[in-house]
């Protein structure tokens, strides 16, 4: 009788740390390198978008896992046609196990705020119906957690995670890949970035020569992996000089051609 107590307490001591254990970046690494090949919307370049995706446990630590097991290429391939038409998913596959969106082109609301509200009855809400507390939840958006869109506007997506938070304790986390350039130039994106820490796990993942992650806070400080380079800002503002150049350039050639028409 003792021996059968033991065991069931070894196994429910298995159960709450297999629940509670932290993503294994790798793993991560190969979700995300798996969304940008087969979900990354492809009518335009750098398209932004969010999905987010329940799996078991061993899919977010297990380095033999397999994402398709999952969620199949098909199913991927049909998340991203619904994206290309500017078409939300809502547990959209036969696994019923994702949640997509890109902004609204006519609200101006983006992707992350679409998901996470209204609070309560929002396409995260109906998602975290069909996860147990021993599911991992991986919530991705492509660029940034847009800190002057998501954050210090109408969009904050704060009290959405916040929500999300309370619903479970479980293995969640939150992965951005790009930093928006409109937020390339915010020299306090840290304190922003730790906002969402305090309510969920806050990962980037991103492609350098592979896809790599790593967790975002290091003893409440945010590493530089996360924040924006200098030289990126630099080069935003060369971008953006460039191309006011060319609209100059274009706008001269223009009304130099107007001219000869009306002389001629």
């Amino acid at each position: 009788m003792a021996s059968l107590k033991c065991l069931i307490v070894l196994c429910m001591l298995h159960l709450f740390v297999e629940g509670t254990e932290g993503v294994n970046p790798a793993v991560l690494a190969r979700i995300i390198q798996y969304f940008d090949n087969n979900v990354q919307p492809t009518t335009m370049p750098d398209a932004q978008y969010a999905i987010a995706i329940i799996v078991p446990p061993a899919q977010c630590t297990d380095e033999q896992s397999d994402i398709q097991t999952v969620f199949s290429r098909e199913e991927a391939e049909h998340v991203r046609n619904l994206l290309n038409n500017r078409e939300n998913c809502i547990l959209c596959t036969q696994s019923e196990n994702v949640i997509a969106a890109r902004p609204n082109g006519m609200t101006k609301e983006h992707s992350e705020h679409i998901l996470l509200y209204p609070l309560g009855n929002s396409p995260m809400d109906t998602l975290l119906a069909q996860a147990d507390q021993n599911s991992c939840v991986v919530f991705y958006s492509y660029n940034s957690p847009c800190v002057t869109k998501c954050i210090l506007s109408d969009d904050n997506i704060l009290p959405g995670l916040t929500n999300w938070k309370n619903k479970r304790e479980g293995m969640n986390v939150f992965v951005f890949n790009k930093i928006w350039q409109k937020d390339a130039w915010r020299r306090d994106m840290a304190k922003d970035l730790l906002k969402i820490h305090e309510r969920l796990p806050l990962y980037r993942c991103t492609r350098r020569n592979v896809m790599e992650c790593q967790n975002c806070i290091n003893g409440n400080i945010v590493i530089p992996f996360c924040l924006p380079e200098r030289r990126s800002v630099l080069l935003y503002f060369q971008k953006m000089f460039l191309s006011m150049i060319k609209s100059c350039i274009h706008w001269a050639m223009k009304s130099e051609l107007l001219t000869k028409h009306t002389l001629i």
